[in-house]
């Protein structure tokens, strides 16, 4: 009863002018003191002179600086730095004006302010410890009082004991309406291990990680290490997660609030920080070079990969950007949120050569990013035709239209999946792939000067449309279960935005006929990845959340690959990034197989398109049952 009365009492807003009179009665109370205690805590022989004109002089100037400074402005329960900071620039200015003025009547033998030297410059220390004391004081009782109302705080541990961690420490306190203290900080430098900082105890992070957890058993661990390498951060998110900790992150200076960082912004991690690899940086003066008042045509600008492409391309000054994809409103939304004048945005179909031809016509692109494809593995296994029509189909209309319009660079979008194909959509890809090579390689032969065209291949994209992770969340927002097909299977990943960097600098990089392939670490096991986002969303696998096996799908295999047995790599002037050697095809043979398909493409039926994959890519080997047959002669073919 009586703290929920005081803490009504200190949850008031204190007015400004009784904040403003009690400044000017600790600066009455602080020159009266000082001078008594000079003359030895003695009044008898004091003199108007001496105290009085003195005193109010002072009191003048002090409450001018006041006022100059609002330092009774600020709400006194949120007393911060920049408060104290007021209250010093105040008293200091007030007493230097007290100097100067004393020395001026002096000079002109004026005997009114007669105040010693050693009494100024005990009242300025004086008023400057009470006034910022009585704030701090005050802010401390309301935390107290605020704080008393929970029965228990949760323990939060910081990882890191730099500047970032103390201002994370600092945000967690001043936070009235937050239920937890910081008991620990834990830091790798061993020249900081067994020192504290603001009063809280730094830890090894190697040698005491398991000691803290026993000791304080907490409930969040918080990164507050900026420019933490991707495996350590990796390392430090498993070891929370092993011990059921929230694990939270304070984001990127340049993320920070009007430069501000208020606990608010301390985040959960991002299921990317899970690969444990750094981001990948590029060349960006590269890309500026090649896009630069350029005409750039991206397909597919609506999807995941094709939006972030058309985001980072805008920011390197094309002339204009066209994007082109059926999907309208998806669309729409992407031409509102880039809001520039030199994007023009196109709806229609790119497997529609008349459409694409009027549009090559209109605007004559130099370079084409070619990212519009049906990606489902299961839908494709059930819709070879869409297959083949939209993602090879619509990849040699595309490559022709650029050759005969003149473009410069041609650079298509590929995916893992086309190596050693299992399933339509991959091996579709694959013929994609054979044919923009093949096409360039002729070229090479007959002109000197063409389109240049550019593959990359990469593999699965974090948060991309129908991707695992945004399934998983969706699930798990829904109690779950959490539904992964094999317990073994694993695939690579990697950002949308490296991806699509990928995609850019490949364009800028590229003479024409390479395969790019990224680095993209260590392939993940997928049901790690959901038991991790099972923890990271504070709950616990198999109480709160089920994970239940589905068996695979069609066409799905357990693990993906970058290269096939017959191709290696060769290096390039980025660490990160590799040109895969691949066998080089007959364009002619190429172009009769996929004209021959296009010609009598609505006669096709699932088999007819499926052999004349396997007759393209004799590496095609379905898991589906449904093709079984043609596995068998395909099999035979290769041996």
């Amino acid at each position: 009863m009586l703290f929920d009365y005081l803490r009504r009492i200190f949850s008031r807003h204190t007015p400004r002018w009784i904040v403003f009179n009690i400044d000017l009665m600790v600066v009455a109370f602080s020159f009266v003191f000082s001078y008594s205690i000079i003359r030895n805590l003695s009044f008898e022989t004091f003199t108007v002179n001496e105290l009085l004109v003195p005193l109010m002089m002072m009191l003048l100037l002090k409450a001018l600086a006041i006022i100059v400074t609002k330092s009774y402005k600020g709400i006194v329960k949120y007393t911060s730095i920049q408060d104290a900071t007021r209250i010093f620039i105040a008293m200091t200015l007030s007493t230097f004006a007290f100097v100067v003025l004393r020395r001026y009547m002096q000079s002109q033998h004026d005997i009114l302010l007669v105040a010693r030297r050693s009494i100024i410059i005990m009242d300025y220390l004086i008023c400057l410890v009470a006034l910022t004391s009585l704030r701090v004081g005050y802010k401390l009782i309301y935390r107290k009082i605020n704080r008393l109302r929970h029965s228990q705080l949760q323990n939060i541990i910081i990882y890191g004991a730099g500047q970032t961690g103390m201002m994370a420490k600092r945000s967690i306190e001043a936070d009235m309406t937050s239920q937890f203290r910081v008991v620990a900080f834990l830091d790798d430098n061993r020249q900081l291990s067994g020192k504290s900082a603001e009063g809280i105890q730094i830890y090894n992070f190697n040698k005491k990680f398991e000691y803290l957890i026993e000791k304080y058993q907490p409930k969040e661990l918080i990164i507050a290490i900026p420019e933490i390498a991707g495996y350590k951060k990796k390392k430090v998110i498993e070891m929370g997660l092993q011990h059921n900790l929230v694990i939270k992150n304070v984001p990127p200076i340049d993320k920070w609030i009007n430069g501000e960082f208020t606990f608010n912004q301390i985040k959960n991690v991002n299921v990317a920080d899970l690969l444990g690899r750094d981001p990948i940086n590029l060349e960006n003066k590269n890309i500026k070079n090649a896009i630069r008042g350029k005409i750039v045509l991206v397909t597919g600008a609506a999807g995941s990969i094709g939006s972030e492409i058309a985001k980072q391309c805008i920011e390197y000054g094309p002339k204009y950007l066209v994007l082109l994809d059926q999907a309208e409103t998806p669309l729409y939304e992407l031409e509102y949120s880039l809001n520039r004048p030199n994007v023009e945005v196109m709806i229609g179909d790119v497997a529609n050569k008349g459409r694409m031809r009027q549009m090559f016509k209109a605007f004559k692109p130099d370079v084409i990013f070619h990212a519009a494809a049906y990606k489902h593995v299961p839908l494709m296994e059930d819709n070879p035709y869409e297959a083949i029509n939209t993602n090879v189909f619509s990849t040699r209309i595309l490559a022709n239209l650029a050759v005969e319009f003149e473009a410069e660079k041609f650079v298509f979008v590929s995916t893992d999946k086309a190596v050693n194909p299992t399933n339509i959509m991959g091996a579709s890809k694959r013929m994609a792939e054979i044919y923009v090579q093949s096409f360039n390689n002729i070229l090479d032969l007959n002109k000197e000067n063409h389109t240049k065209f550019i593959t990359t291949r990469f593999g699965n994209v974090l948060g991309s449309n129908g991707s695992v992770i945004p399934r998983f969340k969706q699930q798990i927002e829904e109690g779950g279960p959490i539904t992964v097909t094999h317990p073994d299977i694993t695939r690579y990943f990697m950002t949308i935005p490296e991806a699509c960097q990928l995609v850019l600098e490949a364009g800028a990089m590229g003479n024409g006929g390479e395969i790019y392939i990224f680095d993209m670490g260590e392939s993940v096991k997928i049901v790690d990845l959901a038991r991790k986002m099972v923890k990271l969303s504070g709950f616990q696998e198999g109480k709160d959340i089920e994970i239940v096996f589905t068996g695979l799908r069609p066409g799905e295999k357990l693990t993906e690959e970058l290269l096939n047995q017959k191709e290696h790599t060769i290096g390039t002037h980025h660490p990160k990034i590799m040109v895969a050697k691949v066998r080089n095809f007959k364009y002619d043979e190429v172009n009769e197989i996929i004209e021959g398909m296009s010609k009598n493409k609505d006669k096709l039926t699932n088999r007819l398109i499926v052999t004349s994959m396997k007759q393209m890519v004799p590496e095609f080997i379905s898991n589906n049952s449904i093709y079984e047959e043609l596995d068998s002669k395909a099999k035979l073919a290769l041996e």
